[in-house]
């Protein structure tokens, strides 16, 4: 019978310091992510840039984990979360949908049917290069087998 025992009082408070910190942290990297965001649309609207500022935040970002002025370590809890809670950052397209209620109307059929079409296209191809691949991986394998086997003498052809 496997007995349970409660975790004593302070291996809860190190396991809740671990999590605070934790917190604490993602929550320094993704201030520092939407205050490089910032900084980067500031600069491009400065300097009446083409290249959107989210574009120039980018390679700004890109370079710094380069030539690692910035460490790896130091972004990767933000840029996790960012990841993980992508969905919440399609709420915009979805609001500007909505805006557009006049071209939604008139061309909404065209548009989904656009959309349905495309969707379709990409998993089709997708699944058949897939299940192609699949196969032909498939028939190298039992080929060294084949050829492993037949080395040792346990297959005669």
């Amino acid at each position: 019978m496997q007995t349970f025992t409660r975790p004593s009082h302070s291996h809860r408070s190190r396991l809740m310091l671990a999590q605070s910190k934790h917190y604490s942290a993602a929550l320094l990297q993704i201030g520092f992510i939407c205050l490089l965001a910032w900084g980067a649309h500031a600069v491009a609207a400065a300097i009446h840039s083409p290249i959107p500022g989210s574009v120039i935040g980018l390679f700004v970002v890109l370079l710094a984990l380069a030539l690692k002025i910035i460490p790896e370590k130091a972004l990767q809890l933000g840029a996790a979360w960012f990841i993980g809670d992508l969905l919440l950052f399609f709420i915009p397209p979805m609001i500007s949908v909505l805006k557009y209620e006049n071209l939604v109307e008139h061309y909404g059929l065209n548009i989904l049917f656009t959309l349905v079409v495309g969707t379709a296209s990409v998993l089709l191809s997708t699944g058949f290069v897939v299940d192609r691949v699949f196969r032909f991986e498939r028939k190298l394998n039992l080929k060294r087998q084949m050829a492993h086997q037949k080395a040792r003498g346990h297959i005669s052809l």
